[in-house]
């Protein structure tokens, strides 16, 4: 597990486009398109990893905020562009990236919020070695937002974007947690207290991070291609939990 700290930077925001260094937001159009994938992945089977859950994952839980298992559409802006797009098809959420170095993502219709613990499950339908997909969470009107990033290769990452770039929580990071290969699900996890982040996969705790910038937000999941042409992900099986309270510590009867 890596523990990496960060300091608040100031600074203020002001309208712009999502804040990161190479991304290119897509601006939605009226009519959703299935993006079709121009290459055909091959299943690749690779067996579960031998490791226990964690067992504290589900204490501390409370009801349930949102849920969607992408059976019907529940409030997401599906759009397409020459860069990328989104689309429902066969009970998942799929985003696709067309052009190498780009950037798509789609905002969760799920309410704000401040605490919680975030699961869904990410499948890699087409994707090359250092291509990235996830969850983006605090997401703001601006831009601004923290992102867990998974890439095809196994390796995993934290960050915080704001207007003045991206800023490095968890370095990337092989986490041996992750099973690769092509059309294989992995169930990853977000575990979000105040300035306190854990972050899931499979039921393992791999990272662990700290953060006091952004307070509150919205959801969001992304794509993101590098040198490749195309870079598909679909999600499924999206469920967002609340906190219960911390118990206060109360002194015994008796005590001075």
């Amino acid at each position: 597990m890596i523990i990496i700290t960060t300091l608040a930077l100031p600074g203020c925001l002001k309208a712009g486009p999502l804040p990161s260094p190479t991304p290119t937001q897509v601006t939605p159009t009226t009519t959703p398109t299935f993006i079709i994938p121009t290459l055909i992945p091959t299943a690749t089977f690779t067996p579960e990893p031998e490791s226990s859950p964690t067992p504290d994952l589900l204490i501390g839980l409370g009801d349930v905020i949102f849920e969607d298992s992408f059976d019907r559409n529940l409030g997401w802006e599906i759009d397409q562009s020459e860069i990328g797009g989104s689309s429902m098809v066969e009970g998942r959420l799929s985003l696709s990236v067309r052009r190498s170095n780009n950037f798509y993502f789609i905002r969760s219709p799920a309410p704000t919020m401040t605490d919680f613990f975030l699961e869904v499950t990410v499948r890699s339908e087409v994707c090359s070695d250092g291509d990235e997909f996830g969850v983006m969470f605090r997401f703001l009107a601006m831009g601004e937002h923290y992102r867990f990033a998974l890439t095809c290769d196994g390796n995993a990452r934290v960050s915080r974007i704001l207007e003045e770039g991206e800023i490095v929580l968890v370095p990337l990071t092989q986490t041996y947690a992750m099973i690769q290969g092509f059309l294989v699900d992995n169930r990853i996890g977000i575990w979000v207290n105040g300035n306190q982040f854990r972050f899931y996969i499979n039921s393992l705790e791999v990272f662990s991070s700290r953060d006091n910038v952004l307070p509150y937000g919205q959801l969001a999941f992304f794509v993101r291609s590098r040198q490749s042409s195309q870079t598909t992900a679909s999600f499924d099986d999206l469920t967002v939990r609340a906190l219960l309270p911390t118990p206060t510590p109360t002194e015994p009867p008796g005590s001075p």
